[in-house]
């Protein structure tokens, strides 16, 4: 990937004049025409014969010092005015420079890292150069006042949509005269007034030998990690497609081993159903032979129990009588002896009664001493544990904060969930507390209204804070202490690091 800056152009004007030596190379006043890093031997070899000529002063404005490449791929940027220079890097088509200097058909510039000469016929300047510029440059706006409020329209009474801080750069838009349609964040648009703001224009740069072979490598191993990832998913798949099938195999196994219990349970049955109806017809039978046999004895043993009760009835009313007599001087005795078994046994239970008072007060002291050790011993035991939640969440917090961190300046990409390839605002904090084993759902409006209720002004590191826009939640940022905040803004910034009040806070929850 080419490496995009904010190119300028009004600084580009660097500070002093352009002089164009008699030997014909075009150097940098105050200063500028000192020896720069792998060209110093052909600058120093030029100023001998620049003083002894002299030089003559002309302004240097707009696009007068700015070069853009104008070629069918990339031209190389070598160490030497001469195509026998060793390469250094390379300027890709559309890509800006600064022109530190001329000689001949070269020109000595700097884009980004990289300091070098390169031939002057693959480039436009001036007019040309803000034409290109124009044509293929992304216009940003760098907002030059504290607190610049972004309008739902081009007028001071419009309602303000947000705040933007000194130095933000935003994306134009539109320009509209006197004021200027942007864009926050992905999902912020508004206007700001044009006396408040510099537009510039976001040029590629050079790029050195040394950047491009990171470059390579960087995207050898996305490349080599993407693959991995596809032989991930495929291996997925076939496993699951495996699994199904064994679910497959195991259900139709389980259904023939019920069918074949079910058929053994119905002959079981059955044949259990037949044996109780044999055992029923023979206890039928032996039942009525028993009951003709008791019937025959029932009849013999009535008339020898009549005989005998007849006798019986004679001897037990002589008995009676006698009985009778001697149960009345019993009862008379009973009655003397159970009165005093009662004043005693009332006098007992009077005893006993005052004891299991005492006893029982005795006991409800002793309870309630060991309910306030109790207490006391529970409430320790809760203060201690406090503590120990207390510090776990703090660490806890830092650590989910220190995650996060390591991802700023990874892409911005809409819908996306991975941190080193690509998240959109809700996805960067969903992959990042599932790091830590917290789910939560997957959009900036449904994490609102999840987790627990938390103060603005009382958040804590991991906490999350979301951003509305007409009054609807449209993004989400993760505090990270200081007043700042870590998000993937948009496509341009990608996962960076920004003060929380960069716009209007609207809530916060809390998943840790």
């Amino acid at each position: 990937m080419k490496r995009r800056e904010v190119w300028r152009m009004m600084a580009c004007c660097l500070a002093g004049a352009v002089v164009l030596s008699g030997n014909g190379i075009l150097a940098m006043a105050d200063g500028l025409d000192t020896a720069l890093a792998g060209v110093s031997a052909d600058i120093e070899s030029q100023e001998a014969a620049k003083e002894a000529a002299g030089v003559v002063q002309v302004e240097a404005s707009g696009y007068d010092t700015t070069a853009i490449a104008q070629c069918s791929e990339y031209v190389n940027i070598r160490d030497a005015a001469s195509t026998d220079g060793n390469i250094l890097g390379k300027l890709y088509n559309n890509s800006a420079a600064t022109i530190l200097g001329v000689e001949g058909d070269w020109y000595l510039i700097q884009s980004g890292s990289v300091t070098g000469y390169v031939n002057s016929a693959y480039f436009v300047t001036g007019d040309d150069a803000e034409y290109v510029a124009s044509q293929v440059g992304n216009e940003v706006a760098t907002v030059s006042a504290d607190g610049l409020m972004v309008r739902t329209d081009t007028s001071t009474d419009a309602d303000v949509v947000t705040m933007v801080g000194n130095a933000d750069v935003l994306q134009v838009e539109e320009d509209l005269g006197d004021w200027v349609k942007v864009s926050v964040d992905d999902d912020v648009e508004g206007y700001v007034a044009k006396e408040y703001i510099e537009t510039d224009y976001e040029m590629e740069e050079a790029e050195s030998k040394e950047e491009e072979a990171a470059r390579i490598e960087a995207e050898n191993q996305a490349w080599l990690e993407y693959l991995a990832e596809q032989e991930a998913q495929r291996q997925a798949e076939e496993q699951a497609w495996l699994d199904y099938l064994a679910q497959q195999e195991a259900a139709e196994q389980a259904a023939a081993e019920q069918a074949a219990a079910e058929q053994a349970a119905a002959e079981q049955a059955a044949a259990e159903q037949q044996a109780a109806a044999d055992a029923a017809a023979q206890a039928a039978a032996d039942a009525q032979a028993a009951e003709d046999a008791a019937a025959q004895a029932a009849a013999e043993q009535a008339a020898a129990e009549a005989q005998a009760a007849a006798e019986q009835a004679a001897a037990e009313a002589e008995a009676a009588a006698q009985a009778a007599a001697e149960q009345q001087a019993a009862a008379e005795q009973a009655a003397a002896e159970q009165a005093a078994a009662e004043q005693a046994a009332a006098e007992q239970a009077a005893a006993e009664q005052a004891a299991a008072e005492q006893a029982a007060a005795e006991q409800a002291a002793a309870e309630q001493a060991a309910a306030e050790q109790a207490a006391a011993e529970q409430a320790a035991a809760e203060q201690q544990a406090a503590e120990e939640q207390s510090s776990s969440s703090s660490s806890t917090r830092q650590s989910v904060v220190n995650f996060a961190l390591q991802f700023v300046g990874n892409p911005y990409v809409y819908g996306g969930t991975s941190l080193t390839n690509g998240a959109d605002c809700s996805g960067f904090t969903q992959s990042v507390l599932a790091n830590f084993g917290v789910s939560i759902p997957r959009t900036a409006a449904e994490q609102a209204n999840a987790g627990t209720p938390v103060d603005i002004s009382a958040v804590q590191p991991g906490d999350l804070i979301f951003y509305a826009s007409s009054g609807y939640v449209s993004h989400v940022a993760m505090y990270i202490g200081n007043g700042q905040v870590v998000h993937a803004s948009n496509s341009t910034t990608g996962i960076i690091v920004s003060d929380m009040s960069y716009r209007t806070a609207y809530s916060a929850r809390s998943f840790l």
